[in-house]
């Protein structure tokens, strides 16, 4: 049988498989030939034992633990292989590969200097040194050693690498690429040639490409961990975790705590949310975590998917501090924040990150969000547009954009949003109803209903459309349609608190305060914070306010129900202050559940109610709080030097406020608060050589050239006022300077002066809607009504939902026209809902008083004539009022009426109308 045991050997070999009764070198090849190195070092382990004085033996130990990136392992061999009579430069060769694994650079350089052989071993280890020099980034000498190694082994692959490697650190890509492709054009499965072909071809998002490299490499090198490894992570970014698998096991059954293949192993897991196992594969890898670019980033949401907050969040922000300015990252802190009910935190991580001009548009679209639920639309819009930048395919981030432009009174470029979204995602109901909502301030009803219409099943008798079209209803002045439309939502949704806010809008309509208040109560024990409800308390409970001790007494209540929702506890708190107990505001504040709640709006709250009690050490402690949570909030400053100098330190406020114009020196704010401060404090002539000051400095610009008319204006001195601004106007003519030196001279009493101000301007930028409503109300003022109804049509092509320009418009067409005409009515129903102030409630109400609906039109004037600051009525609105009230059969209530405001009234339009009317109703006709 002995002559078929060698060829059986040798079939064996070439199959991978050594018989039992092969040497350990013949073992060794053939676990080579199948890939396992770990079993092939074993057996070359156990040829040196067996053959101790084997320098060939301790080499080919040293390349197969170098092949499994054991660098220590092959460091000893090949020691031992050079104390063994191997030639120095090979054994040497073989140590800078080994310094090179274990990332001993230094090390390296210090130990293997160059050989003065020109061998082809000296040229790897001038190849080596090349890489050990661009590794600790002295990128001059790097190349010096790569030229060197190329003349000492101009054949072989390993200078070609180096120098290879040597371009790319310094950012030559084309000339690296030449360079690997050279080597295979000569050694095509060169294995490290193969590898970093793959590395630049995945670096250019071509992964296929890169994929086929890393499987001829695998092939050419079975076993080898850098090709498996780099295999493993393509097919990971080509969503084949099945295939990505078998390779990480492979080479950490080879070596079990291999750093890389513990972090794939990390990412496979990840992908199948197994986060208990990513935490096990990281935490394996101790301090080699911090090699992986981001290996804090997947600890961190292995962590949160484990509900270990505290440690995902310290491993997001250790990520972060690695690399600034990460989305992904401040997305995940911003989350936990919310989590954990830290809207503020979050804000500013996403501010911060959105500053940095890094954030995705995840991180944009939350913050717009969390930005519109504090109160901050500008800011969120600002969020909600970049977003919409980044992603503009995104159906319900065009939606938001929508809502947030709403919420700054651009409603048609809601619309326009809307119809972004519904064409992304025609099924988006919210999309459907921001375009009803839309068509609905245009005052368009059929469009409106259209867009109804065009909702999902589902969504066309939901709680928004039922609450557009009570709000339509609302509108038109249908008052009983509109509340058993609002009721009807409520029926159907219980919590709708649009439409509870649709109901206290109808009360106040109808004149009935309390029940409004009813209705607000009932908001506030759903939602405690809802803003709606509070603003318009906070403006009924005002200093003066008709019922401010209702509404105080309101929030007092709901208070008592829900003493830690920070918004009402700011509102009751501006409540105490305004009904002259500003001591109990800053109790409220400062005790109890809210004590300990931060934050900068709560920090300026107590100062703002300390100040007011006189309590100015607490204020100035309260007031430093907030600015040192927010040191660039400028309102924080802006309080801060108000209670100093209220305090009686207007030296330490004038250079808070100066420190604050260094870092940002064209705000507006800070520039009226310091000139407003020195005019307190040392008189106008240095609060106006301030504002001078601050008008020559480029970077004070724009507001600082506007600075010495508005301080002027505001000292009540126009006459002066007007000169600045024309003097600034002259050297920069811009809108707001136009504007601005219009109303000085309007107030100096020179409507002329200010009419051909604006006309001039005008005639320059004629689409400047701003400057033409004001010429409309000086046209109005001169009784040029003409002129002023073609400026008003002008301004409502441009600016169609200016609730100013409707009302006015409406009143000028109505005016001298009994009935007044339809479209005066729509006007004017468009302008009171867009702005329901007293001034839209009297055009209106005349309006259908004039058309013969006296009951619609009484509650209407009853809105517009309240007291002012000195208890009287204003003449004319009495007058009004008093007219449709003796048309409704009221004539004792006309009579109290108008007599207390027509004696000692000035001259008013309708005054003989008015004494006429006294008159007839002293006769009792």
């Amino acid at each position: 049988m002995s002559r078929w045991i060698r060829p059986m050997t040798v079939a064996l070999l070439l199959a991978g498989i050594a018989p039992a009764w092969a040497q350990p070198e013949q073992r060794a090849a053939a676990a080579s030939a199948r890939g396992d190195l770990r079993a092939a070092q074993l057996e070359w382990r156990n040829a040196a034992r067996a053959d101790p004085g084997s320098a060939a033996t301790q080499a080919a130990l040293a390349r197969v633990s170098l092949d499994l990136g054991d660098g220590e392992t092959a460091e000893r061999a090949a020691r031992a292989a050079l104390e063994r009579g191997l030639a120095a430069d090979t054994g040497q060769a073989l140590l800078a590969r080994a310094y090179l694994v274990t990332g001993r650079n230094e090390e390296l350089l210090r130990d293997l200097p160059q050989p003065a052989e020109t061998t082809p071993a000296a040229g790897q280890i001038a190849a080596g040194r090349a890489l050990a020099l661009a590794a600790l980034g002295r990128m001059d000498e790097a190349a010096v050693a790569a030229a060197q190694a190329r003349t000492l082994a101009p054949e072989a692959a390993e200078p070609r690498l180096a120098a290879a490697a040597v371009a790319l650190a310094a950012g030559d890509r084309a000339a690296s690429e030449a360079l690997v492709d050279a080597v295979l054009a000569r050694e095509p499965r060169q294995v490290e040639a193969l590898l970093r072909k793959g590395s630049l071809l995945l670096d250019r998002r071509e992964a296929a490409a890169a994929l086929a490299r890393f499987d001829a490499a695998a092939l050419a090198a079975p076993g080898y961990a850098p090709a498996l490894l780099r295999r493993a992570e393509v097919q990971l970014m080509l969503g084949a975790p099945e295939r990505a698998g078998p390779d990480i096991d492979a080479v950490l059954t080879m070596r079990p705590n291999s750093p890389p293949a513990l972090y794939l192993r990390a990412l496979l897991l990840a992908r199948a949310q197994d986060w208990r196992g990513v935490d096990a594969a990281l935490t394996g890898l101790g301090p080699a975590l911090s090699a992986f670019p981001e290996g804090f980033l997947l600890l961190a949401t292995a962590k949160r998917g484990l509900g270990q907050v505290a440690q995902a969040e310290d491993a997001a922000r250790r990520h972060l501090a690695r690399v600034p300015g990460d989305p992904r990252a401040a997305n995940l802190i911003a989350a936990i924040a919310m989590e954990n009910r830290r809207p503020a935190d979050a804000i500013a991580m996403l501010s911060q990150v959105a500053e940095r001009g890094t954030a995705d548009a995840p991180a944009l679209d939350m913050l717009g969000r969390l930005q519109a639920a504090a109160g901050q639309p500008r800011a969120s819009l600002v969020a909600f547009e970049a977003a919409a930048r980044l992603a503009p395919n995104d159906a319900g981030i065009q939606a938001r954009l929508g809502a947030a432009r709403i919420a700054m009174g651009d409603v048609p470029g809601a619309a326009a949003a809307a119809g972004v979204a519904l064409r992304l995602d025609p099924t988006l109901a919210v999309a459907g109803e921001m375009l009803a909502f839309a068509a609905l301030h245009a005052g368009d009803t059929a469009a409106m209903e259209r867009a109804l219409a065009a909702l999902p099943a589902a969504a066309r008798d939901g709680e928004a459309a039922g609450v557009l079209r009570a709000t339509a209803q609302t509108m038109r002045l249908d008052l009983p349609a509109a509340r058993a439309g609002f009721e009807a939502v409520l029926r159907a949704h219980p919590r709708s608190l649009a439409a509870m806010l649709g109901l206290v809008r109808l009360s106040r309509m109808a004149g009935d305060p309390a029940g409004a208040e009813r209705h607000l109560a009932a908001i506030l024990q759903r939602d405690p914070g809802n803003s709606d409800a509070l603003t318009l308390l906070a403006a009924d409970a005002g200093a003066g306010a008709p019922r401010a001790a209702q509404a105080r007494a309101l929030l007092e209540t709901a208070f008592q129900a829900a003493p830690t929702d920070p918004a009402l506890a700011l509102t009751l708190a501006n409540a105490r202050i305004a009904a002259g107990e500003a001591a109990g505001a800053a109790t409220l504040l400062t005790t109890g559940p809210l004590a300990a709640l931060g934050g900068v709006g709560m920090q300026m709250a107590r100062a703002e109610a300390h100040a007011a009690a006189a309590q100015w050490p607490a204020a100035e402690a309260a007031s430093r709080l907030a600015m040192a949570e927010a040191p660039g909030l400028v309102a924080a400053r802006l309080q801060l030097a108000a209670i100093l100098a209220r305090g009686g330190n207007a030296a330490a406020a004038e250079t808070l406020l100066e420190q604050g114009l260094r870092d940002q020196p064209a705000d507006g704010a800070l520039q009226r608060g310091l000139v407003t401060l020195l005019w307190g404090s040392r008189g106008p002539e240095a609060a106006l050589a301030a504002a001078d000051r601050m008008a020559a400095d480029p970077r004070a610009q724009p507001m600082a050239a506007r600075l010495r008319g508005d301080l002027l204006l505001a000292a009540r001195r126009p006459a002066e006022a007007a000169q600045a601004h024309a003097a600034a106007y002259r050297r920069t003519p811009t809108a707001p300077l136009a504007i601005r030196l219009a109303a000085a001279q309007r107030e100096a009493g020179d409507p002329a002066a200010a009419t051909a101000t604006l006309a001039a301007w005008l005639e320059r930028t004629p689409t400047d809607a701003e400057a033409a409503l004001m010429l409309s109300q000086l046209d109005i003022a001169a009784g040029r009504l003409p002129q002023a109804a073609v400026r008003l049509e002008a301004v409502l092509l441009a600016l169609p939902e200016n609730a100013v320009a409707l009302n006015n418009l409406a009143w000028l067409l109505a005016e001298g026209r009994d009935p007044p005409p339809a479209r005066a009515r729509l006007l004017a129903e468009r302008a009171f809902f867009l702005a329901p102030s007293a001034e839209a409630a009297d055009t209106l109400g005349w309006i259908l008083a004039r058309q013969g609906q006296a009951a619609l039109a009484l509650p209407l004037l009853r809105l517009s004539a309240v007291p002012r600051e000195d208890g009287r009525v204003e003449a004319g609105s009495a007058y009004r009022l008093a007219h449709t009230l003796r048309a409704s059969g009221a004539q004792a209530e006309a009579l109290a009426v108008l007599a207390p405001a027509l004696e000692g009234a000035p001259p008013f339009a309708e005054q003989a109308d008015a004494t006429r009317l006294l008159a007839s109703l002293r006769a009792g006709r």
